[in-house]
């Protein structure tokens, strides 16, 4: 096993149904995840574009990070969006969570939309993170959000924002 503040990862022996054992079998255990799309007053999208390592490549994305220890979802949105983009919202509406990638995670990401957001501070950026924060249209984004998970953000806010019309 190998474990560190931002992950643990073991070795397990995988019993299909089927009776078929997948030995080793890595098991990823990393906290869960927040997505957040956020938007202003005026139905701007607040996205950003993050170097994103294991791709090697920046790309646009929603808000995110990590839960951190005993720390709610809609808690880490928030934090998460001051400290990337220095704005808070008027309201975070909780769109759902799903699975980061079920086949070998054990995290969730929680989606989240946040409304009425307004610059209040500048960015608060950990020492490793260089983050570029832009305003879109809402519709433009779902063909440029490279990630599945930030897709699935944005089609649950559009959706939501759609049902409440």
């Amino acid at each position: 096993m190998i474990s560190d503040p931002w992950i643990t990862l073991w070795s397990d022996e995988c019993l299909t149904p089927d009776g078929i054992v997948v030995a080793p079998y890595y098991v990823l255990d990393p906290a869960d995840w927040i997505s957040v799309l956020a938007m202003t007053a005026d139905g701007d999208a607040i996205v950003v574009d993050e170097y994103r390592h294991g791709a090697g490549i920046i790309a646009l994305g929603t808000i995110g990070g990590a839960v951190e220890p005993g720390e709610e979802p809609v808690d880490a949105a928030a934090r998460e969006l001051l400290e990337e983009t220095g704005c808070r919202a008027d309201e975070i509406v909780d769109l759902g969570a799903t699975w980061a990638n079920f086949g070998n995670h054990t995290n969730r990401v929680h989606h989240f939309l946040a409304r009425g957001c307004r610059e209040v501070a500048a960015q608060a950026l950990d020492e490793t993170e260089s983050i570029a924060v832009h305003r879109l249209p809402l519709g433009s984004l779902g063909g440029r959000l490279e990630q599945s998970f930030h897709q699935l953000t944005w089609y649950k806010a559009v959706a939501w924002l759609a049902s409440q019309s």
